[in-house]
């Protein structure tokens, strides 16, 4: 049980969301990695951001606190759920490989997130379910146990969408090859979306009808990329997703950060293939004048 200060601190992160049948009408919000080297003042914007946007909730896709240290962690979580406490809107979390690294770092994610490392839950008519690859890069055979076993048990919910912090799946799905167990049992049961954090590049790939998505950062460090003399064509860019589920449909609009952080530049998911952006991201109405 949680004590009274804590309930008081963070009750949104324990909030129970809708029951399962109603019909698929709402809007979430998916946040990208925080840390990584954290850059300041980026996941405070993007959050303001996503509050403004009146999500019914959200879900981070791991990689909040800087961790891998005992010692650091709980101010490290009590600084992410002060910012957290700010919403009107429960959120669900992704563990990554900075908030959990030893078995006492997994009871600690559980605590202060309000769940387990792996969950599921039924929003509307939506199957939501989070699995844990903070300690491995595939993922283990119980998690691939807990996936069928939730999917199997929700047949008739859709969408389907499953998030998982480190983008295991980007070399098979690359080169269109569905052998491996994640896309076997995701196709077998109607999965409509993949969504995984942790390389803070955004990456969308599509195999099967299952969009494979890696969010990129939303505060971690771009470094890696633009020391390379790459940019935003190569998804190096701050941002975060708004995804909009009707009936049986996701539409999906990834929104980067204004300047300074960014052009603010926004567009749908299916506008970004394997080749990248395909739409002019120059942001001409940065230049374009009002006419008379």
């Amino acid at each position: 049980m949680l004590s009274i200060s804590r309930r008081h601190l963070f009750p949104l992160l324990a909030a129970p969301l809708a029951a399962a049948s109603a019909p698929n009408d709402f809007s979430f919000a998916l946040i990208g990695d925080r840390t990584g080297s954290a850059q300041p003042q980026i996941y405070s914007r993007v959050f303001r951001e996503v509050i403004l946007s009146d999500p019914a909730f959200a879900v981070t896709i791991g990689d909040a606190i800087e961790g891998l240290d005992d010692a650091k962690a709980p101010a490290q979580w009590a600084e992410m759920q002060a910012l957290w406490a700010t919403a009107k809107f429960p959120l669900r979390h992704t563990p990554g490989n900075h908030d959990i690294w030893s078995d006492s770092s997994a009871a600690l994610f559980a605590q202060r997130a309000g769940h387990p490392p792996q969950h599921s839950w039924v929003y509307q008519n939506t199957l939501f379910v989070i699995l844990d690859n903070s300690r491995t890069e595939a993922l283990a055979p119980s998690q691939l146990a807990f996936l069928e076993k939730t999917l199997a048990a929700n047949p008739s919910c859709h969408p389907k969408m499953v998030f998982v912090h480190k983008p295991f799946w980007i070399p098979q799905v690359a080169v269109r090859s569905a052998d491996f167990d994640l896309h076997r049992i995701a196709k077998r049961h109607g999965v409509t979306h993949i969504f995984s954090g942790h390389g803070h590049q955004f990456v969308h790939l599509e195999s099967d009808g299952i969009h494979y998505t890696e969010i990129g950062s939303s505060g971690g460090s771009v470094d890696r990329g633009l020391l390379r003399g790459e940019g935003f064509r190569q998804g190096w860019f701050y941002h975060y997703f708004l995804l909009k589920v009707q009936a049986g449909h996701v539409n999906i609009t990834v929104r980067e950060l204004p300047p300074p952080h960014g052009l603010g530049r926004t567009f749908r998911l299916e506008q970004w293939t394997a080749a990248g952006p395909q739409f002019d991201p120059g942001d001409p109405p940065a230049s374009d004048r009002p006419r008379l």
